[in-house]
């Protein structure tokens, strides 16, 4: 069984194609989404998901969010005393949705396909291929989040169109411009940013409140910045639906009370907004198109159902923009389609789906220079050959210094690998060589170099797996992360909602506190019980009286 899996900053989902169809798979609470957190229970074991969340705000420094963005940078992020990289939280996050997968296919999961950002580099897709050694399962394909959609939107369609297909989530933001005929799907230009998202927004009014309030930033515990956060969050929802809102969090035992109109949120958010247009533009001229040129704008990911978001995308592209597949589920439902094709499935075995290269790959040669010879946005499969020559009459070898990136200066790009080679002793002529670069969809670039005058050839391969962890590492960090306790499925629900209610407590003043009080002493006596229809009947109860007290609140 293959299974797709949409790994996201915010919320990760998980599908696969069965039944001659996409099929989403709901986790072990029902949710088709699984927040991308991880975290320590109380006891030690790790919690992922929205057990994990709920403790975000009471258990800061026993939980991690929002991880993705640092993938394949070596950053390591504290959970509890110990030290982990973003790639071994992912590996957590993976490992989650598999076991709910089997649970609920009834199967055992043999691989899986994961999305990630069109405008990943090849650190941050190799980081996301550990993440699945690390976690016990194969990634032979990874799928750019923008193809993914465009399967999605396109795959029951026979009409020709030309899409620009915005894919913005909760930390990255992609732009891809799409042709689609018959049963092809050709990603034709793609543009981006890796740190741009909609938390970022969130973080902008968390950062405004906080300018109002009657001590500095630094005078904060994570436990008053995480209530700030989530008000901040709520804020930026409600204002989709009203031109101001009210913010209020208890700190330091007061309520400090904050108005938020439009025009304030427009504002501080401005140079945010500014962000977008770049990659847009990017895109359009890489295709060489204008917006009135396109059959559709189609809006991905949760940041897109902002209101903020829709109008100024409708201002700067002077066109009607469509939400025509689910914006949380459409990343999901390409990789879905991605597992039947992989699988060779009747109904969908002819569907093609083309990618690009999202960087320009190449060499360094004189002068820290760097000499494209894939461009960006370049078809896959692709293979090109420039020819270079030694710089000096006499040389014996040339060093081959392989780079990914936009950037003038060579070093300021990517390095992938470097391939020194022997040449032979000439004292008449600069020897020269013909450099071949041949990637594939997989991410596998085969470099190869041939002497003019021998004909002999030398080559490297570079994977988009080459490790920054070692063999040895990865199976150390693999057997370690398999020692550490998971917590047990069977409780996860009641850990959830005594969570959710902790969480509330920390906000509710007065009679409110005192109910949510009766409500907790109420729940435990039931679950002491061992009653399992006690339990779940209680468990309903308890539920709808959280939901009352969030909804008062």
């Amino acid at each position: 069984m293959i299974i797709g899996i949409d790994l996201g900053t915010t919320n990760s989902l998980a599908t696969t194609w069965r039944n001659e169809r996409v099929e989403l798979i709901p986790n072990n609470l029902g949710d088709l989404l699984t927040p991308s957190v991880v975290g320590l229970s109380d006891e030690g074991d790790i919690i992922v998901g929205k057990l994990a969340k709920e403790r975000l705000l009471s258990h800061p420094h026993l939980t991690q969010a929002r991880f993705k963005r640092l993938m394949g940078t070596g950053q390591k992020l504290r959970l509890g005393d110990q030290m982990y990289l973003p790639e071994e939280l992912s590996a957590f996050v993976l490992k989650k949705l598999v076991e709910d997968a089997e649970a609920f296919l009834g199967e055992k999961v043999e691989e899986i396909i994961v999305s990630v950002p069109a405008y990943f580099n090849e650190d941050q897709r190799a980081a996301t291929k550990i993440a699945g050694h690390l976690a016990g399962i194969k990634i032979e394909r990874i799928i750019n989040e923008p193809s993914a959609a465009a399967l999605a939107l396109h795959y029951s369609r026979e009409e020709d169109a030309s899409y620009m297909i915005i894919d913005f989530g909760g930390g990255t933001l992609d732009i891809s411009i799409v042709d689609a005929f018959a049963n092809v799907i050709e990603i034709i230009a793609v543009a981006g940013e890796n740190n741009l998202g909609g938390e970022d927004f969130t973080q902008q009014i968390a950062t405004d409140f906080i300018k109002h309030l009657p001590f500095e930033r630094s005078s904060l515990s994570d436990e008053e910045l995480g209530l700030i956060y989530q008000e901040a969050e709520k804020a930026k929802l409600a204002l989709n639906k009203q031109d101001s809102v009210r913010m209020s969090v208890n700190i330091k035992d007061n309520l400090h009370v904050y108005k938020l109109t439009k025009e304030r949120y427009i504002e501080i958010c401005r140079f945010l907004l500014a962000k977008i247009n770049d990659p847009i533009q990017k895109a359009l001229r890489d295709a060489q198109l204008q917006a009135e040129d396109l059959t559709d704008v189609i809006l991905v990911g949760g940041t897109t159902k902002m209101k903020l978001i829709q109008d100024y995308l409708t201002y700067v592209l002077k066109r009607p923009i469509s939400v025509k597949i689910d914006q949380d589920k459409a990343i999901a439902m390409g990789c879905g389609i991605a597992t039947g094709i992989k699988s060779r499935k009747e109904e969908i075995k002819d569907m093609v789906l083309t990618d690009i290269c999202p960087f320009t790959l190449g060499t360094a040669v004189v002068g820290n220079v760097f000499s494209p010879i894939i461009e960006r946005n370049t078809t896959l499969p692709a293979s090109y050959v420039e020819r270079y020559w030694a710089t000096e009459l006499g040389q014996q070898s040339m060093l081959f210094q392989i780079y990914q990136g936009e950037q003038y200066r060579a070093d300021a790009n990517l390095l992938l690998g470097s391939l020194t080679i022997p040449i032979p002793i000439n004292h008449k002529e600069n020897e020269a060589v013909d450099c071949r670069f041949s990637y594939d969809i997989n991410g596998i670039l085969d470099v190869d170099i041939t002497i003019l005058s021998t004909g002999k050839v030398f080559n490297k391969t570079i994977l988009r797996d080459r490790h920054q962890l070692s063999e040895e590492e990865i199976a150390e960090k693999r057997a370690k992360l398999a020692s550490l306790k998971i917590h047990p499925r069977d409780s996860e629900y009641y850990q959830l909602l005594m969570a959710r209610a902790e969480r509330l407590f920390q906000v509710l003043l007065a009679e409110q506190r005192d109910s949510l009080s009766e409500y907790i002493r109420n729940y435990e006596k039931v679950i002491e019980s061992q009653d399992v229809k006690k339990i779940a009947r209680a468990n309903k109860i308890f539920e709808k009286q959280l939901d009352l007290l969030e909804e008062s609140w």
